[in-house]
């Protein structure tokens, strides 16, 4: 018999909003947060929230899609009518909507690669759209004949050094999702962003079929982490003295492993700061990962439909037969030493998550020695307890920012003074 706790991923929320199940309620949520950017539209949002059946993935899906291609077709129409700024808007909008639908997809079904792949056909034509307003380039990092594709997102439509984040994926989290989930936030306060998706992330594989946790064990994993900031540090517009990383959830551990294995970064946002991929799945995730992988797969049958997607596309990902082979690589390549950690970090992290998570993240601060470390704690007061904050990513970005600010000695408005 599987226990409430091992039908679940880990603890992200504890306040629903709209549906009973704890597993969509947290995707409307997500989707939720994207509206402070534009990424979807409360209107459009409440509806499909309406006709969804939270019972069936066909439902799920169905709903999500049609709404995607109808708003795709407002912004190829405004597109050709000379529009750019709303067709940009509305294809942003489709691009979300055509993420939601993958969300509870499996890599076995056609929808997997054609959702993925409509997400980020919007996703770029958005930008695109937008290029006026939103500077960037296509860019891609390329590691022993690999080939990994990013967005670099400008501050400005010049080559003036600027300081500059690499944010890495979490575990559900696509590069076109970090747009939403910080890289709009960054050209917002004159910082440049490389959003990209490296081994290990979700969406790899889509680009790279061999680019698994397999062939990236943990010196090939650091090696293109070190990799990528070689190529953010040979552009003309990132300044060097002021390079950041960052991630959310899966994110963190991966921030935690990229900031302990390269000295070039000025600061470090974890959020949260997972130091142990191990210890958190031993601790916060269901109890089968350590098992068989005939239990994980009797197991993980018995979950909500949306965490067996997940688990699917995790194996997936990764390169792997079973979940279960997910604890041993991550304990030999996402484990860290908090201490190894030397530029200043800020450890963010939320009531609503697993206490496991919060113990790591505090410990992060303590071991960490940086004497500019600081911490933040995400909650329910402040409406912002869901996991990494994602209930209120505006006072998230207004801690991350305001910090980053003051340790890399930066502020947007002086910047422009003096010019």
């Amino acid at each position: 018999m599987v226990d409430d706790q091992d039908t679940k991923v880990a603890a992200r929320l504890k306040n629903k909003v709209f549906f009973e199940r704890d597993d969509i309620d947290f995707t409307f949520q997500w989707l939720l947060s994207f509206m402070h950017c534009g990424g979807v539209s409360q209107g459009e949002l409440l509806k499909l929230a309406r006709q969804i059946d939270p019972n069936s993935i066909t439902s799920y899906k169905n709903e999500f899609e049609k709404e995607a291609i109808k708003v795709e077709a407002t912004a190829e129409d405004s597109l050709k009518r000379g529009h750019s700024f709303s067709a940009g808007e509305a294809f942003i909008r489709a691009h979300s909507y055509y993420r939601a639908a993958f969300y509870g997809t499996f890599p076995h079904e056609p929808d997997f690669s054609r959702f993925h792949q409509k997400s980020v056909e919007c996703f770029q034509k958005a930008l695109d759209a937008k290029s006026g307003q939103t500077p960037h380039e296509w860019v891609e990092v390329e590691y022993k004949g690999y080939k990994f594709p990013g967005c670099f997102l400008k501050a400005e439509h010049s080559d003036v050094p600027k300081p500059t984040i690499l944010f890495h994926n979490g575990g559900e989290t696509h590069k076109e999702d970090t747009y939403f989930l910080g890289g709009q936030a960054a050209i917002d306060r004159g910082y440049n962003a490389l959003i990209i998706d490296l081994p290990w992330d979700v969406c790899a594989r889509f680009y790279e079929p061999e680019a698994t946790a397999k062939n990236f064990p943990k010196e090939e994993l650091h090696n293109v982490y070190r990799a990528t900031t070689d190529f953010l540090l040979a552009r003309p517009d990132v300044d060097a003295a002021r390079l950041v990383v960052s991630g959310m959830s899966y994110g963190g551990a991966k921030t935690m492993v990229h900031a302990s294995c390269d000295d070039r970064f000025a600061a470090a946002v974890p959020n949260s700061p997972v130091y142990s991929m191990a210890s958190f799945i031993e601790r916060g995730m269901p109890s089968f990962l350590r098992g068989s992988a005939d239990e994980a797969a009797k197991q993980t049958e018995k979950m909500p439909y949306t965490g067996q997607a997940l688990f699917a596309g995790s194996v997936w990902s990764h390169g792997f037969d079973s979940i279960v082979e997910w604890y041993d690589a991550a304990k030999e390549a996402l484990d860290v030493d908090p201490r190894d950690v030397q530029c200043p970090l800020l450890s963010m992290y939320s009531e609503a998550e697993h206490p496991e998570m919060k113990r790591q993240a505090v410990e992060t601060y303590e071991k960490a020695p940086n004497k500019k470390n600081a911490i933040f704690l995400g909650t329910e007061e402040d409406g912002a307890d869901l996991h990494c904050q994602i209930n209120n990513l505006p006072l998230s970005y207004q801690v991350m920012f305001d910090w980053l600010d003051e340790v890399l000695d930066y502020n947007i408005q002086t910047s422009v003074e003096q010019k």
